[in-house]
């Protein structure tokens, strides 16, 4: 989840507290020679990998299901993919636009979604629809904070977050169930991908988590494992806990520290540099001319610095605006990375974010007020339903404000 606002001063001071912290040992830690390990969900992004979770198995085959089942015409294939950015409770906006253009009727059935952070979240009931739809609504409209995650200060004192997240645990255990990921292994067996990111601090590096594979497992912690991943993408650095991930080497149990998705990239598609042409080796008869679209939906506002803010000369105003510049930037730079991506590979482009003519409903998106969530749902709905005007290119001149100040 994204920070904002006053919650910058919060954690600014906190840090302050940490440097006067005893420090709590944490699980054992993958040892160094071992570091490249996966846990059983993640995908192995070498191309050249056939490990049952690896991105040739994930999306290879994917892309290979759709060629043959339109190798009988040379039409050109569509391929629709949506991607999911942070925000905290300003995923009120994208489940309200979601919600909104389903109720249109010209949503497209998304072959792919992907989600970090908020967006995690939201992408396995999007990824589903239809009643599951409410539940996501439910709980951006709905929800109070101290129904998602309780103060737990002292625990900055050697553990190094503020907040108890065991209610956001629990309401995802609650909904990750048999039922719900038995659909979710339908949809995975019949092409659809459920990708979500969570960042591996312990390398530093974007973890990627097929989450239909996982889903499909017949491995009895499949539930835990899809709950975890979800919470662990939305686990924002000393607010929340970190969730440690279970990594068997030579049958040995190590951990990896995962944390907030958002933390690494702020929006992520895999595979759009690869030419799976050279990788599949497609069958004479397959049709291979694509098509593919790839929506992205931001919960927040584009190039939303480009305002003047005076800061004030003490260590606290000047942390909080250092970390605000660095996230906006980071939404920014993983934003035109993926454009460019698209642009480079001829995939059509469309960015959908929150007007900036709107006034900033919810002030401080870790924060889970009813009220405010609402208001920023009926604004996505309307755009949804009333017809969303994307944003189908990016310049590299917007990330400059020549001189406008």
């Amino acid at each position: 989840m994204l920070l904002e606002n006053n919650i910058y001063r919060y954690l600014s001071l906190v840090i302050f507290i940490a440097l006067f912290s005893a420090c709590a040992s944490r699980p054992t830690p993958v040892p160094l020679k071992d570091v490249q390990k996966l846990p059983w969900g993640a995908i192995d992004l070498d191309i050249n990998s056939n490990k049952k979770y690896s991105i040739k198995k994930s999306l290879g085959t994917l892309i290979t299901q759709k060629s043959e089942r339109y190798s009988d015409t040379n039409d050109s294939i569509s391929l629709d993919v949506l991607a999911l950015t942070g925000g905290g409770s300003r995923g009120a906006f994208g489940t309200g636009f979601l919600v909104g253009w389903t109720k249109k009727g010209d949503i497209p059935r998304f072959d792919i979604i992907t989600g970090v952070s908020t967006g995690a979240v939201m992408a396995p009931f999007i990824f589903l629809g239809a009643k599951e739809l409410k539940k996501v609504e439910y709980f951006y409209t709905k929800m109070h904070t101290k129904e998602i995650f309780t103060s737990s200060m002292l625990n900055i004192f050697g553990y190094g977050y503020i907040m108890n997240a065991n209610p956001l645990k629990k309401l995802f255990r609650e909904n990750f169930n048999k039922d719900f990921l038995d659909k979710i292994a339908i949809e995975h067996k019949n092409g659809r991908r459920l990708y979500v990111g969570t960042t591996n601090m312990d390398t530093g590096q974007l973890t990627v988590w097929d989450m239909g594979a996982i889903a499909s497992s017949d491995r009895p912690d499949k539930y835990k494992r899809f709950s975890d991943i979800i919470y662990a993408s939305t686990a924002m650095p000393v607010y929340l806990p970190p969730e440690y991930i279970e990594v068997n080497v030579e049958d040995k149990k190590y951990y990896q520290m995962h944390v907030d998705g958002g933390i690494y990239a702020q929006v992520f598609m895999i595979g759009l540099l690869i030419n799976w042409e050279e990788v599949l080796h497609f069958k004479e008869y397959a049709n291979t001319n694509f098509d593919a679209t790839l929506y992205t939906v931001a919960n927040r506002k584009y190039r939303q610095r480009d305002i003047y803010k005076p800061i004030e000369q003490d260590p606290l105003s000047i942390i909080e605006a250092f970390v605000l510049t660095e996230m906006d930037l980071l939404f920014d730079r993983s934003m035109y990375r993926l454009y460019d991506n698209c642009k480079n590979n001829n995939i059509n482009f469309k960015m959908l974010s929150i007007p900036k003519k709107m006034p900033d409903v919810v002030t401080v998106p870790t924060e889970f007020d009813p009220e405010e969530m609402l208001e920023l749902f009926n604004i996505g709905y309307k755009v949804g339903y009333n017809g969303a005007k994307w944003k189908k290119s990016i310049s590299i001149e917007e990330y400059d404000n020549h001189g406008k100040f």
